[in-house]
């Protein structure tokens, strides 16, 4: 009978290991490395980011007891590789295009118009004495006093029509392959005819590999905007955080904030910018760190905050 006790409780220990072992539809969330972007003169730009890995069944056990962060894995595969779920892969592309496009319109000392623009595909004929390039992108058109945002190739027609020129609010493509600062251009409508322009593709701040989601709209933005200007808007500070942006400039919420400040902690941060309506949490996470928590609502006001804390830059 004793050895059959102990057969039995053998067999369920080793049941109970291979379950435990096995993989469990849930992921884990820890900090994730802080990654620098841009070239500012005194301090640094980073965007934070968390680490998400596979939990087996004695990890969410672990978790459970403790309290650890986790989230269920619904997309079905693990976040340490592998190619991007189609969602977060876009939303990161979104993130890269809008920061470039906001960057380039508040270096030239302009409110974003709020939309994304027409991407230019191919210049010919008439078209070729424009100035415009591939991939150059026409962000709104109209006159001297009014510009259009343009959201479709209609609305390029619509604005120049009936017109002998048109102002134009270009972001050019450099030879480097990045985009500058934002212009307006007077041209003739005529050379307008022959450009080729369709919805903006992608267009990219910084490349950040593997990093998925939408979160690093708000640090890119900020660090495109500092290499567009004279001058160091971190203040010779170490500035990082998360938000995503609109085309507008609107700063938004995003997820893992208590695991975004922990690696802002870690990185030895100096600042760290977030969604206003995710605050408290952040707040609650650097309670006793000494890391500064600024709160945002676009990136017009992270600029003002970060001028307000030492910035120096044209736009202080």
């Amino acid at each position: 009978m004793r050895r059959r006790v102990l057969y039995g409780v053998v067999a369920a220990v080793v049941v109970l290991g291979v379950f435990g072992m096995s993989a469990s539809p849930y992921d884990r969330v820890g900090p994730g490395p802080a990654i620098q972007v841009g070239r500012p003169e005194g301090g640094s730009w980073s965007v934070l980011t968390a680490r998400v890995s596979g939990a087996n069944w004695f990890q969410w056990g672990k978790a459970e007891l403790t309290g650890e962060h986790l989230i269920r894995n619904a997309g079905g595969g693990r976040g340490g590789g592998g190619a991007a779920p189609a969602p977060a892969a876009d939303a990161m592309g979104t993130a890269q295009t809008h920061a470039a496009l906001v960057a380039a319109q508040l270096a030239a000392g302009r409110a974003p118009v709020g939309a994304a623009g027409l991407q230019v595909g191919a210049v010919g004929g008439a078209a070729a004495g424009s100035g415009l390039r591939p991939g150059d992108v026409l962000l709104a058109a109209g006159t001297g006093d009014g510009l259009s945002p343009l959201r479709a190739p209609a609305d390029l027609e619509t604005a120049v029509a009936g017109r002998a020129t048109a102002h134009v609010l270009v972001v050019p493509r450099t030879s480097a392959g990045t985009w500058g600062r934002a212009e307006v251009r007077r041209m003739p409508v005529g050379r307008l005819a022959g450009t080729q322009a369709g919805p903006t593709a992608s267009v990219t701040a910084y490349p950040l590999g593997p990093v998925e989601g939408p979160s690093a709209g708000l640090v890119l933005a900020l660090a495109r905007l500092d290499d567009l200007t004279p001058g160091d808007l971190t203040g010779g500070r170490r500035v990082a955080g998360t938000g995503a942006i609109g085309i507008g400039g609107d700063v938004t919420g995003v997820g893992d904030i208590p695991e975004k400040v922990r690696a802002a902690v870690e990185a030895r941060m100096d600042v760290f910018l977030v969604p206003v309506e995710q605050r408290s949490a952040a707040v609650a996470a650097a309670e006793g760190t000494g890391l500064r928590i600024v709160p945002v609502r676009t990136v017009s006001e992270a600029v003002e905050r970060l001028c307000a804390d030492g910035g120096r830059a044209p736009l202080c």
